[in-house]
């Protein structure tokens, strides 16, 4: 009996020693809008070799996650459809900046749910009498990729009157599929989450590409775990479903 209890001690304490391996962690991710179909498969992908990691999705403009970042809101990492805004919070030491890489780029359409195809995109947007929606250019990466490229035309003057403004990329689809805007300038991979509406024309390509960063929030308490699902994001299987998403690889990448 003796040797019993002595034996069922040394279980226990074996057992309190030895570091678990099924313990539980959780990842914040703070995500550009444009990206959340293409996470929620990689979310399912990415549970198969972190099976004990739950991630927790936070969508919106990019804009808008930096704002919450740097006010103090909970994140591990950080991925934004815009390269200024990963700068910006990374200059104030809210991200590190040595966790930085570029992972995705995309590109822009004028799409509808009605029009027909056209290779004169000024004079479709010039003619047209319906509203056309795109993102805020002041806070949402994809309205200030349309103005810019609007700018190189010198359209955005002339069209002002006509657009209406989304506070996200994703609600700028809405738009379209509502019917509550007659056109709207999207995200090429937006195209792919969509079965009503139809690319009407690529805008010119920008001066600039259009390149999704990621880093990790320099308050991560996750940060092995962090990196794991980077690796996971910039590998084999991450690029493949963002390519299935319409997201291309970074070029040089």
């Amino acid at each position: 009996m003796k040797n019993m209890i002595l034996l069922l001690m040394l279980v226990v304490l074996v057992a309190c020693g030895k570091p678990s391996t099924d313990s539980d962690s959780e990842l914040v991710i703070s995500t550009a809008s444009s990206l959340k179909e293409a996470m929620l498969a990689i979310e399912i992908e990415f549970g198969k070799v972190q099976p004990n990691t739950k991630l927790m999705f936070n969508f919106a403009s990019s804009g808008k996650l930096r704002s919450q970042i740097h006010q103090g809101a909970p994140a591990d990492v950080f991925l934004s459809a815009s390269l200024k805004d990963m700068d910006i919070l990374a200059d104030e030491g809210l991200i590190i900046k040595e966790t930085v890489m570029p992972f995705a780029e995309n590109r822009l359409v004028l799409a509808s749910l009605n029009h027909a195809e056209s290779n004169d995109f000024s004079q479709l947007l010039m003619s047209t009498h319906e509203t056309i929606a795109i993102g805020e250019p002041k806070s949402v990466p994809l309205g200030e990729y349309t103005k810019q490229a609007l700018d190189s035309l010198e359209l955005w003057g002339a069209l002002k009157g006509k657009m209406i403004y989304a506070k996200d990329a994703r609600q700028v689809l809405t738009y379209i599929e509502s019917g509550n805007a007659g056109l709207g300038v999207i995200y090429f991979s937006d195209t792919k989450v969509s079965q009503n509406i139809k690319i009407i024309s690529e805008l010119p390509e920008a001066q600039h590409p259009i390149i999704y960063p990621a880093g990790i929030a320099e308050e991560s308490q996750n940060r092995e775990v962090a990196e794991a699902f980077l690796t996971f994001l910039t590998g084999k299987e991450g690029q493949k479903i963002l390519e299935q998403y319409g997201f291309t690889k970074v070029k040089g990448g």
